[in-house]
Parts: C-alpha cells; structure tokens; sequence
C-alpha cells in the first residue's frame, strides 16, 4: 500500500510538472480572449479561483485572435508561465488590475506582446509585481506600477523589437531585481519617459543601472524621480550607450532629480546628448572612485559624441562632470551671441562633488577643449584662480585639453529665494515665477521646498 501511494504521489507530481510546461495557442479565428474568457477553455492552463486567475504554462493569443484584460482581477503566473499576445489586445484596466507570482515561484514571466509590424498596444492602471511586460510592438504604458520584478529578464518594462516605440508616463517601478527598463544593445527603440518614479530597482547589485538604455533616434526623459538604494554600489542611475556605433542617435534628460545611485547619468558612445534643469545629488555609492561616482560622466571613444549640459544642480557626488573622449561638450558658453546655435547660458551649480578630501567639479580627462562659462562653481569667489582649484584639464595635465571657464555666473542668477510667510509661492528650476494655472509634470520649488508633480 504505501509503494503505490508512494508511485501515485510521483505520478501526481509528473502530472502536474507536464501541466505547467504544456503550452496553449488559440486558433486565430477572430476570438476576443480575456483570462475570464481563457478560464472556460479547456487546455488554456488558465484556472480561476473566485476573482482570481491562475495561468499554468504558456498562453499563447494568435495572430487573428484579440486580448482584453479583465478590469479589477487579480492574475497569478505560476514556474515558468507566460501570457504571449501575437495578435491584438488592449490592455488598459479602468480599476486596480494585478499581476503577480503564483505561491513560491521564481521565474514567472508574465506578459509578452509580440504583435504585428507597426501595431500600438496601450497598457494602463496594471501592476506588475514579480513579473513583467515585453514587447516587441510599439506600447503606450500609463499609470502602472512594476514592483519586484523577478530579474527573468533584463528588465522589468523590457523593450524587446529594434525599431519599437515606447511612451511610458506616471509609471512606478521599485525594487526590481534588474533594470526597471531595458534592452538588448542592439535594440534602437525610441522612447519617451515622464513623470515615472523609480526607485531602488538592479536589487541582484551587478553592474546595470536603473534605466538601462540603447539610444536611439529620439529618447527623451523627462520630469522623473531615480531614486537608488544606498547599500548597492553597483547600481547607477540612467545609463545611454551606443555600442553598435549607431549615428542619428538621440537622448534628453531633463527636469529630472537624480539621487543616491552609483552614478547619476553615464553616456557611451555616439550621440547627441542634452542634460537640463536636473538635479543631480549624492551619486557617490562606488567603492572605488577611479571607477565612477560621477554626477555626470561623458565616454565617446570615437569623439563624435556631442553634449549641451545647462542649468544642473550638482552636488554630493564624487565627481560632478567627467569628460572622456567625446567630439564637443557644452557645458556653457556665452561668448557667442545669444541666438547662436551653440550659445549655453551655463547655469549649472556645483556643490561639494569631492573624493579623497578633493574637490572635482569638473575633470576633463579627454584632448578637446571643453567650454564650461556661465556656472556656479564651489568656491567662495567665483573667479579664475579659485575654479583653477575645483577643475582639472589642461593646467594640471599638459596633455590634455583646455576648460574655458571664464566668465563664471553670478549666484543671483541661478536662484531666488521665497520669502517667509508667502503661501503658495512656486518657482520654476530657472528661476521663473509660475502665476497661477494648472502645474505640468516637472520639478518646482514651492514655498522654499523642493517639489516633484
């Protein structure tokens, strides 16, 4: 007796192993599928339980067939399991919507949108927890949270098709194991990203950063909060590269704030760069400062690489702006007349970006000459010799090239302050006052405080 409970528990267990690597695909014929819908189909792999779904296996939508997601339910991925949409679908929840794991599994999926040639998917009101979306379409993903995703790919939103599009606004992405959103290297999909919040995300602490991202012929982050986890000192902010040599590439980051990771934005490789009205603050989590800790570091071996950097806020990092390489770096210049087409009015501020008890506002550790005018460095007098002091190029290395920092800016043109007792009093990063109207996404300083919307 106890033999065959002992072979019939084996069996049980085969069974059921067999069940959750089985593989299901409708037939094409112009069916709208939800997982309500795949529930009643025998051989879906996917059960219900009261509000809740369970999805063993693979799940395959064809081309042909649609998918809905059901609005308010809760979905569960069990080992190994996958929803993959070929067909159409729409997944825009209009109440909470949640995907996640199922009991202990590690490795869930979740869903794939591979979709036609041209094809736009909307994602909405979801979230993702444990696992993730890919896609391989052009997607429009709104007001979704990516929490804890399980590192099965290399990132929790993972743009999977070169050439695909991506507008992903109000999203939320925490402690993901990798990236919160990826690629592979030669994957050149354009993107715009704003008004996200991420936070703590490449937990596994290798070396990838929050937003791990191939440049393309247009990438522009905008309005976010990248937010790292002090105890990881492999993890940096945003991170553009161009590996594959690509030309007519790209990249924005603008009216971000970028704080605690290992380094704030990197760049590598060919591009057009332009970095604004950000702050950048405590990017100091490397170990070993020769290998990053920069608020902002520029790499271009082939230097073609162009960046227009204006109106930072730099402070607390172990570098505030380290140049390698590159074609042409604008960190300011305003000698030239203020509709030239390479007049930067500078305005970025430098405050305490130091390692080995030394200050480095700026290292130009490449042969061009670097204009740098216009900027508020740390030092008390904001003339020549005292900035000697905070950048390194040319006069402390012959070899390389020259900074040209002078004329520096004048404190009083880089901020104002709010006086006590004004009540809703709210400035724009430049300066600017805001009378009245309805506030778009960005950064503000209301009442003396620093505010993201």
């Amino acid at each position: 007796m106890k033999k065959f409970l002992l072979n019939t528990a084996i069996l049980l267990l085969v069974g059921a192993s067999i069940a959750h690597a089985t593989i299901f695909t409708t037939n094409g014929d112009g069916t709208v599928y939800s997982f309500e819908k795949l529930s009643t189909v025998s051989g879906s792999g996917v059960s219900k339980d009261g509000n809740q779904y369970v999805l063993y296996g693979t799940c395959i939508i064809a081309q042909g067939d649609q998918f809905v997601i059901d609005n308010g339910a809760t979905v569960a991925f069990d080992e190994g399991s996958e929803l993959i949409i070929e067909g159409s679908c729409d997944l825009r929840a209009s109440s909470a919507t949640k995907l996640t794991k199922w009991g202990n599994a590690q490795s869930c999926q979740g869903i794939t949108v591979r979709g036609s040639e041209g094809s736009l998917t909307e994602v909405a009101n979801l979230t993702f927890e444990y696992v993730g979306l890919r896609s391989a379409s052009n997607m429009n993903v709104r007001s979704c949270h990516f929490l804890r995703h399980n590192g099965s790919s290399s990132g929790a939103l993972y743009m999977g098709s070169d050439g695909a599009s991506f507008h992903i606004t109000d999203c939320t992405f925490e402690d993901c194991q990798k990236a919160a959103i990826g690629g592979a290297a030669n994957f050149r999909c354009p993107a715009v990203i704003e008004g996200c919040t991420f936070l703590r995300n490449s937990q596994a602490n290798g070396n990838v950063p929050q937003l791990n991202l191939t440049v393309a012929s247009n990438i522009e982050i905008r309005n976010c909060l990248v937010e790292g986890d002090p105890n990881l000192t492999m993890v940096g902010g945003i991170a553009f590269s161009n590996f594959m040599g690509y030309t007519d590439t790209k990249a924005v980051v603008e009216g971000c704030i970028i704080k605690d990771n290992r380094y704030g934005i990197t760049t590598l490789g060919i591009m057009d760069v332009v970095i604004a009205h950000n702050q950048l603050i405590n990017n100091n989590h490397e170990v070993n400062a020769n290998n990053g800790g920069s608020g902002i570091s520029l790499y271009d071996p082939y230097l073609k690489q162009k960046a227009f950097i204006s109106d930072n806020h730099i402070e607390g990092n172990l570098w505030g702006i380290t140049v390698i390489g590159c074609g042409e770096v604008n960190i300011g210049k305003t000698e030239v007349p203020t509709d030239a087409e390479d007049y930067n009015p500078g305005r970025n501020v430098f405050v305490n970006n130091a390692n080995n008890g030394v200050l480095y506002d700026l290292y130009n550790n490449s042969t061009n000459t670097v204009y740098a005018q216009g900027n508020f460095w740390n030092v008390v007098s904001q003339d020549k010799e005292s900035i000697e002091k905070v950048i390194f190029h040319k006069n402390d290395n012959p070899s390389l090239g020259e900074v040209i920092f002078m004329p520096a800016s004048d404190p009083a043109g880089i901020s104002r302050p709010v006086a006590d007792g004004d009540t809703d009093v709210i400035y724009r990063l430049d300066g600017t006052k805001v009378n009245g109207g309805a506030l778009p996404h960005g950064i503000y300083i209301v009442n003396g405080k620093k505010v993201v919307r």
